[in-house]
């Protein structure tokens, strides 16, 4: 492999490891927002915002870690 490929093959990575770190937060804010606009339509103020803001921290959880996952050996 060349020079330039190995440095190819580096940032990639470097890449695909940054953005796990927007996969918790984001996760977390799409959870929020569902169950906030739920709650305005269905009229059931807290709970409909409770479930899926903990759905949207147990769907991050399991994406980060999925992630993690794929480099534990790097």
């Amino acid at each position: 492999m060349s020079q330039g490929e190995d440095r190819k093959k580096s940032f990639r990575k470097i890449a695909e490891i940054s953005s796990l770190g927007l996969v918790l937060p984001s996760s977390i804010a799409v959870g929020m927002i569902l169950g906030y606009f739920l709650d305005k339509a269905f009229a059931t103020h807290p709970w409909l915002f409770l479930v899926f803001t903990l759905f949207g921290v147990a769907s991050g959880f399991l994406s980060l870690f999925r992630g993690l996952k794929k480099f534990k050996d790097y």
